[in-house]
């Protein structure tokens, strides 16, 4: 067993606290790392404020890299030594979604929230012996974690660790969700609101695609920040309707639109800014109890308008996140200009304080 410093959240819509975790070691199939560098990322705050149906206590953190300390006898996929970007689901490999190529989608995904292992186990507890729930089998608000092989993606260590954890998570859902669940056509024209890391990576996807219009928006003034990533227009949504904008600037809307903020209100205006045979994507996560939007079933049938989710950019991990690094070793993708300011693990509720601000793209910790 070994100890760790870690951010726990006990109660919903409570801070996070600094707490020493209890850690079991690692199993057959899993493997034990110390994490280097954590993202802060929206989807965790979801665990405090109730969108996620979740338990406490709870430890989160799902976007992180790190250096393999020790491994299971039946561990093949990595040695210690190696450095790892961790994904933030534990693709079994043979589930009918896993077998179809589509890992993100998995049936591990059933306790993507509590982090529970087959069979029901957990490794992380609280020092007076209660379980822990580890948020997507990682919880990388910790210095160290024990996690499942099938969480780690090997890494060439040459790469700095501190420039690529957000490959985790926000830059192959953004940009896949351009690529693969859209599959946007060259010379397109696309509204891109919220402008966090998942929003600027759609920016990203869209340059890859070389769409011709990129409208951005955002409630916080990120115009400078967009325009650096590649939009060509930007909306401030404190102040303008985003619908009647796009048309100003489109005349007929967009040809793709895409929500990554997961509010119902955003999601409808996502819709109506579409023109016929248009594409919405919904890539923000929507708290769980949202059940409605505002549509206009009637345009949507007779305009052949499509909806679609997403989930980490339409494809495995393992094949997205090696993507996406060969296109930044290739300077076809920024991944350090996604990274705005570091916190330590102490400055944690700074860090989304900060984010709720509209102060960054993507915050880190660094351990």
């Amino acid at each position: 067993m070994r100890t760790s410093r870690a951010a726990i959240l006990k109660g919903l819509n409570q801070p996070f606290e600094i707490e020493e975790v209890v850690w079991d070691d690692p199993r057959d199939d899993e493997v034990a790392v110390k994490v280097v560098v954590s993202g802060l990322c929206h989807s965790d705050w979801h665990c405090i404020n109730g969108d996620y149906d979740v338990q406490f206590p709870i430890l989160a953190g799902h976007e992180g890299v790190g250096i393999v300390e020790a491994v299971g006898k039946n561990v093949t996929k990595v040695q210690p030594g190696d450095h790892i970007v961790m994904s933030w689901m534990a693709s079994c490999g043979v589930c009918p979604w896993c077998v179809k190529g589509q890992g993100q989608l998995c049936d591990r995904g059933e306790h993507l929230m509590d982090g529970a292992r087959d069979d029901g186990s957990f490794r992380v507890h609280m020092k007076d012996g209660r379980d822990c729930w580890q948020l997507s089998f990682l919880g990388t608000f910790s210095d160290y974690i024990v996690t499942n092989e099938k969480c780690c993606i090997k890494v060439d260590p040459s790469l700095p660790l501190d420039k690529i954890p957000v490959v985790g998570c926000r830059i192959p859902t953004g940009w896949g969700a351009v690529v693969h669940t859209a599959q946007a056509h060259h010379g397109c024209t696309a509204l891109v609101v919220g402008l966090g890391g998942v929003g600027m990576n759609v920016i990203q996807g869209l340059k890859s695609v070389n769409a011709n219009v990129i409208i951005a928006a955002d409630i916080h003034d990120k115009e400078k920040w967009a325009r650096e990533f590649g939009a060509t227009h930007y909306i401030d949504a404190s102040k303008q309707d985003v619908v009647e904008e796009v048309y100003k600037i489109t005349g007929i809307g967009v040809d793709y639109s895409f929500d990554c903020i997961g509010l119902g209100e955003v999601q409808a205006q996502c819709v109506k800014a579409i023109h016929k045979g248009g594409h919405a994507v919904f890539v923000g996560v929507a708290p769980i109890t949202q059940t409605h939007v505002e549509l206009n079933t009637w345009k949507m049938t007779l305009y052949q308008q499509r909806i679609s989710g997403t989930c980490y950019g339409g494809r495995s991990p393992f094949e997205l996140v090696p993507q996406m690094i060969e296109m930044y070793k290739a300077g076809q993708i920024k991944f350090d200009e996604l990274i705005t300011k570091e916190y330590t693990l102490d400055q944690i509720n700074e860090g989304y304080a900060d984010m709720f601000a509209g102060k960054n793209i993507c915050g880190i910790i660094r351990y």
